[in-house]
């Protein structure tokens, strides 16, 4: 090989690191200069370069194992010392590239759970049971996609259009619903998931759910709305409206409302204060405003149990 200014000898391995860009601006300068010094150079470079490329561009699909693996015999003798050098290089990338991508197709193939679709025609609502025991009503026009399985870390469904989700919980294999670019997370048990040309709307009857979008997150409990607005890609949550008008109602009648409307299990621990009457309008005002006005209206008290998320009614000391 002919030896450049420098000290930089143009040899197989200063051309491998050339042909894979990884030779430095000297390094690439000089073998300018010696495949510009003479015609048997300039050929010898073109073939070199012609084959370095139709093997690094060639597709590679899954087939004869044994055929790849030919390639890395010697290749004839009549090729100069070079041009072989750098072919059985770049066989044996390809070689190696194909059982990458071999075992990487071979393990997806293995690993991923049997998917199963179920599509409800229009007017007609489905009733749908998980393999994980959770219910789903799929709307009609819409469908939902899940595994037929429990194997895995979580339990993910795909919903197109709308259906109504009752979850049953399993903490160790967490529910995910994916609706269009919006991921939603049962922390709970009941809601409804509409997929509309411009909204995602998640409607939580009960419990919580963590709904994500992008770089954005929000819970939305019980009794709330959580929306994906498509067009402006933004996530809202907007509490539920709620307006309630007793007049002269028996207590028990109001806290039945309460509980219903608010998901909360309400509980009057006196039973003489159950028949006292109230008559009062409450417009979309939080459940701990109305429970005030209860107690001071009628001189009780109520108490919150954290643990089991209860609340107590009885009489005032």
């Amino acid at each position: 090989m002919a030896q450049r200014a420098k000290n930089i000898i143009v040899n197989d391995d200063l051309l491998s690191k050339y042909f894979s860009g990884e030779a430095s601006p000297e390094e690439a300068m000089a073998i300018d200069d010696w495949k510009l010094s003479n015609e048997n150079n300039r050929q010898e470079f073109a073939a070199l370069w012609s084959a370095w490329n139709q093997t690094s561009l060639r597709s590679h699909t899954i087939g004869d194992i044994q055929t790849a693996w030919q390639e890395l015999l010697p290749l004839p003798k009549k090729l100069p010392s070079r041009r072989t050098i750098l072919l059985r290089w770049t066989a044996a990338a390809s070689v190696l590239l194909f059982i990458a991508i071999s075992g990487v197709l071979f393990f997806k193939t293995n690993n991923t759970p049997k998917q199963n679709t179920v599509t409800a025609a229009l007017h007609t609502t489905i009733q749908q049971a998980l393999p994980c025991g959770s219910q789903v009503t799929i709307s009609p026009g819409s469908s939902i996609t899940y595994p037929v399985s429990l194997a895995g870390n979580e339990r993910h469904v795909i919903l197109k259009g709308s259906g109504y989700f009752d979850v049953k919980p399993l903490p160790d294999k967490p529910f995910i619903i994916t609706a269009g670019p919006v991921n939603i997370k049962v922390l709970g048990t009941a809601f409804h998931v509409t997929d509309t040309d411009t909204a995602i709307t998640i409607k939580v009857i009960s419990g919580k759910v963590l709904v994500s979008a992008a770089a954005q997150q929000i819970i939305i409990s019980g009794g709330e709305t959580g929306s994906y607005l498509k067009k402006e890609k933004q996530l809202a949550r907007e509490p539920e409206q709620r307006s309630f008008h007793f007049d002269n109602e028996d207590l028990s009648v109001v806290i039945a409302t309460l509980s219903k409307a608010y998901h909360k299990k309400i509980i009057i621990r006196d039973p003489e204060i159950a028949s006292l009457k109230i008559s009062s309008n409450f417009d979309n005002k939080p459940l701990g405003y109305i429970l005030e006005v209860i107690a001071i209206t009628l001189n009780v008290k109520y108490t919150s149990n954290l643990n089991n998320d209860e609340i107590y009614f009885e009489k005032a000391n």
